[in-house]
């Protein structure tokens, strides 16, 4: 796929809008994983390049509730006898379809309502061409690879203060360069974008936050694992997760069949998100969590699909 189409095939699926880049230089696969380091929110040992930054290291920080599934072992043995059958499902395939049935989905621990905003404390980053098709580049590539190629929290903010379909007050986003935060507010149809307002600190009591997550021979299997998290700042309660798998390798004309953009996602997020929810898991999934007072038309809508298919 050309990177004019993977472009515009991004504009109309992805939250935010893209920013057109420039060639980039050719740059080598990326090495596997070879130094690890223990931290409080993880069962098992992460890549020390996922603690690179501030917001890096409280995500991964974070503690979950034991209400949380926990990881189950999978049987990588009987897995291969199975693939070894005629139109049996890979090694690889069989292993996210077990971490999606036992771990994936949506907790929602202890819902807030009435919130005017919140702070999206993490950016996403996004992924260029190279990094969506390398195995190991990117801490999270199968979310970042659906947020475009350059962290633009002004286009961002859109789809939380976006009204009727987003109905948050407003949101507060790090700022691109310079430090400090924007308070973005005040979504105008004229010009499609919200107020910014810079501010040293958020002072938004909630906050949501990503991180990737790590499991036995996830990435060898072409497979990656993400959360999102609502939490309070003040008490530090994780309020909810939302928990993926993304599996890839299979796709054609790409190395080693890796694109993170066409991944895979767990079946449960079509089933409770919608079919946007598969590419704007956020931007539904937040308000479920932290209620505004206003009910999001994005909710509205997931309601009604529900309504006519129990009909």
């Amino acid at each position: 796929m050309r990177v004019a189409k993977w472009l515009g095939f991004l504009c109309l699926v992805a939250p935010p809008l893209l920013s057109v880049a420039g060639p980039l230089p050719v740059e080598p696969p990326a090495p596997p994983w070879k130094d690890f380091v223990k931290t409080p929110g993880h069962a098992n040992e992460i890549p020390v390049e996922w603690l690179a930054t501030e917001e890096g290291r409280f995500a991964h920080n974070l503690v979950l509730p034991d209400s949380v599934p926990k990881t189950v072992p999978f049987d990588f043995g009987a897995a291969r006898l199975s693939a070894l059958k005629p139109g049996a499902k890979s090694v690889a395939r069989q292993y996210w379809d077990h971490l999606c049935s036992t771990e994936a989905g949506s907790f929602i621990l202890k819902p807030v309502d009435g919130v005017d905003g919140f702070f999206f404390m993490r950016p996403v980053g996004g992924a260029n061409e190279q990094q969506n098709n390398d195995r190991w580049k990117l801490e999270a590539p199968g979310l970042q690879a659906s947020w475009g190629w350059r962290y633009d929290p002004i286009s961002e903010a859109v789809g939380f203060v976006q009204p009727p379909s987003a109905t948050y007050e407003w949101v507060d986003f790090p700022a691109l360069e310079g430090g400090g935060v924007l308070h973005l507010h005040d979504y105008r149809e004229s010009t499609q974008r919200p107020r910014a307002e810079p501010q040293l600190d958020s002072q938004a009591r909630y906050a949501v936050i990503w991180r990737g997550i790590r499991r036995e021979r996830d990435r060898e299997s072409a497979i990656a694992g993400t959360e999102w998290i609502v939490f309070d700042r003040e008490s530090r309660d994780v309020l909810g997760v939302l928990r993926d798998f993304y599996l890839t390798g299979a796709v054609r004309n790409r190395p080693q069949g890796i694109s993170w953009l066409n991944a895979g996602r767990c079946p449960f997020k079509r089933e409770f998100l919608g079919r946007r929810g598969e590419r704007n898991d956020v931007g539904i999934w937040a308000p479920m969590v932290l209620r505004p007072p206003v009910y999001p038309g994005i909710l509205r809508s997931l309601d009604e699909l529900r309504a006519k298919a129990n009909k």
